[in-house]
């Protein structure tokens, strides 16, 4: 129905004043950056369960510092940002035509979401990041939980 898609996981929370941005945000596919105009809009996210525990208030500043100075510098400068995870909205029509936005097996593709940005930079698509817009995410409290992510991670480093 719409020209834009925005992916939320199960962990993720909308504030009221952060979606007042979203037409700003939207407005963001008009403008060209360099020579293309955006296919990806990258949306940082705030941890909202850092201060459950010790452990959780580590894995958010671990976050933090990945999805800001991160993120940002990926973006521009580097121009090198893929699509790693859930707040960001795509081109909706740019992606139907070209694969959709994810892969299938999770058996092979471990970081599932990062072939979204792989698929995005080989089809001369373009990735940004904005940070006057963020989203709400839950991240693991407990050692174990957040021992089984890291390895998750960890796994698919290795296969990018």
């Amino acid at each position: 129905r719409g020209d834009a898609v925005q992916t939320i996981d199960m962990n993720q929370d909308n504030y009221f004043e952060e979606a007042l941005k979203m037409r700003n945000l939207l407005e963001e596919f008009k403008l060209y950056y360099g020579i293309r105009k955006p296919t990806i809009l990258g949306v940082r996210e705030h941890i909202f369960t850092g201060s459950v525990s010790s452990l959780a208030w580590f894995m958010s500043a671990q976050e933090m510092s990945f999805v800001t100075l991160g993120q940002r510098v990926l973006a521009n400068p580097l121009k090198i940002r893929m699509h790693y995870g859930h707040p960001d909205v795509f081109d909706r029509f740019w992606f139907l035509t070209r694969g959709g936005i994810s892969k299938a097996s999770k058996v092979i593709n471990i970081s599932e979401d990062i072939f979204a940005g792989f698929n995005c930079t080989l089809r001369g698509g373009n990735v940004t990041h904005h940070e006057y817009i963020q989203v709400g995410k839950g991240r693991d409290v407990g050692l174990n939980q957040i021992s089984m992510f890291e390895a998750k991670v960890a796994s698919g480093n290795g296969e990018q």
